[in-house]
Formats: C-alpha cells, sequence, structure tokens
C-alpha cells in the first residue's frame, strides 16, 4: 500500500471571521462529536438499519491537540466486541456484516447561519486501504423535513490523495433555522481490529504552517499580487524548486518547476492554494483569482 505524504506544519487557528465569512481551518481543538449511520451491506441490498450518536474515539477518530492532527480511520469495535453477532460479522466468511458512515463533525451553532462558510485542511498522510471512501463536508440540516441536509449532499466530497482541501457554501445556503455541521465521514465495511494495522487510515493537518514553523524556515516565502489577475510571483531570491496550484475541490490544476513566476490568467476567478517546495521545505499558500 502507497504511503502519501504531505509535510505541513499546524497551526491552533480554528475559525476567523471576515467580511461577514467564516473561514474554518481544520483544528483538533475544536469541539468534535460523533454520529454512526448502520446499513446493510450494497451486496444485501443496503437498507438503513439505525443512527446514533457515539464517542469520536468509539469511530476510531483520534483528536491530537499537541500536534493539531485529526486521524480517520474505519470503525473496528462493532466487529471486536461482537465477533460472533451475525449482524455484525459473516460468520462464514469472517468479514464485517455492516456497512458503516461514520461523521466526525463540529455544529458551530446559530451564529454560523446566514453567513458565508468555508472548511479548510490538509490532507498530512493517507494509507486507506481501496473499499473505503474518505470525505470532508458541509451540512446544513432541516429540522422541519426530518433533519435532511438542505444542501442535498452537495458539499460532501471525497477528500484528495495529499495536499489542501476546502469547500463553502454560502449564507444564503446555511439559511437561519438550518443546523450547520462541518467535519468528515469514513464510509465502509466494519473491519476486523486484527486487520487495523493494513486498513490504514487518513490524517488531516492544517491548511498553514504555524508561526513557528514560518520563524524557524531558512526563507520565508509568499506570493504576490495577491489577489491577482494575471500572474503570481515568489518573494525567493532564486526560483522555487516546484508548485501546483489545486482548486477548492482539491484537483491540480498547474504544475511547474524552477519558477519564479507563475502565469494563472487561464484560472477562472476564485480560490486557490499554491503548494510550493523551496529548500527542500514544502509551503501551501491561499490566493485569489480575480
Amino acid at each position: 500500500m502507497k504511503k502519501i505524504y504531505t509535510l505541513v506544519a499546524a497551526i491552533s487557528l480554528s475559525c476567523s471571521v471576515a467580511l461577514a465569512q467564516n473561514v474554518v481551518d481544520c483544528s483538533a481543538s475544536d469541539g468534535w462529536v460523533g454520529y454512526m449511520n448502520v446499513f446493510d451491506l450494497p451486496a444485501d441490498g443496503g437498507a438503513y438499519q439505525f443512527g446514533s450518536s457515539w464517542e469520536v474515539s468509539l469511530l476510531k477518530t483520534e483528536l491530537n491537540a499537541s500536534e493539531n492532527t485529526v486521524t480517520l480511520r474505519p470503525n473496528f469495535n462493532t466487529y471486536g466486541d461482537s465477533p460472533t453477532d451475525p449482524f455484525w460479522v459473516n460468520v462464514g466468511t469472517g468479514e464485517g456484516n455492516k456497512d458503516l458512515e461514520a461523521l466526525t463533525y463540529v455544529e458551530p451553532g446559530d451564529a454560523f447561519n446566514g453567513v458565508d462558510l468555508t472548511f479548510e485542511g490538509t490532507v498530512v498522510e493517507n494509507t486507506i486501504a481501496d473499499g473505503y471512501v474518505v470525505s470532508f463536508f458541509i451540512k446544513a440540516l432541516d429540522p422541519a423535513d426530518g433533519y435532511s441536509d438542505a444542501l442535498g449532499g452537495t458539499k460532501v466530497v471525497e477528500l484528495p490523495a495529499s495536499g489542501v482541501f476546502s469547500i463553502s457554501a454560502t449564507g444564503a445556503e446555511l439559511a437561519p433555522g438550518l443546523i450547520v455541521q462541518y467535519g468528515f465521514v469514513v464510509r465502509g465495511t466494519n473491519a476486523n481490529p486484527a486487520n487495523e494495522a493494513t486498513i490504514g487510515s487518513v490524517v488531516i493537518g492544517s491548511a498553514y504552517l504555524s508561526t513557528e514553523s514560518i520563524e524557524s524556515a531558512p526563507e520565508a516565502i509568499s506570493v504576490y499580487p495577491n489577489p491577482t489577475s494575471a500572474t503570481l510571483s515568489f518573494t525567493m531570491n532564486e526560483p522555487v524548486q516546484a508548485y501546483q496550484v489545486i482548486n477548492i475541490a482539491g484537483e491540480v490544476m498547474m504544475t511547474g518547476t524552477n519558477a519564479s513566476t507563475i502565469d494563472v490568467s487561464t484560472l477562472v476567478t476564485g480560490t486557490y492554494f499554491i503548494q510550493v517546495t523551496y529548500l527542500d521545505r514544502t509551503k501551501t499558500i491561499k490566493f485569489v483569482k480575480k
């Protein structure tokens, strides 16, 4: 199984508000809660069985405040606690017998209604096995409609293999009366704890370098002008080793090497991230294309 690493240091900032916009950078210190939805396996028809609140730790989500990382894994305790229960385990094959949707999320409250919201972070490490889907999301649950997602699942996006991710919803989409949530979901078969090491995990960090890391770097770097309509230049005396420009859906739009200036005129208007490798270090910088 291939391991993918992105060298990104953590920051403690979790939420900032500017110009009627909430920008939430993934932080292990946020008020994370857990919920589990249980389905039959797709091969058995995929029928919904039940859903209930779970402790975050039982979801196999690990919150590391000192490193500011959130580690996401498939669920193991439903198999481990009941290895002979045919509801949870196929005793004939020894495989898990349910399709689990584990949600680790934050409900920030009424202050997030009617205000634009962006939720972002970085995939630091991804070793998750095939058959499991790990996504990030913004949801707006409607109490008047059985707590269905008023956004229709349009803001649930699979995490990229590595690098920065970001998703946004407008204030109009997060209207008063809706319950705003942002977070992560792991979907797949409940797993045998004996296979935990081979199934892997996804480690999420901040979208930004910490102040300490910036100050300790041999040379600081940024881009200008920002916002830009045509070109981006690096505040370096020498060309950067490599770069890639990523959109808010996590798609790589541009790549290059040995560059001092980048022509971004062909990008559509919006927010992007540029991951820059220089002096054998990697830094992620957000910029706006006008």
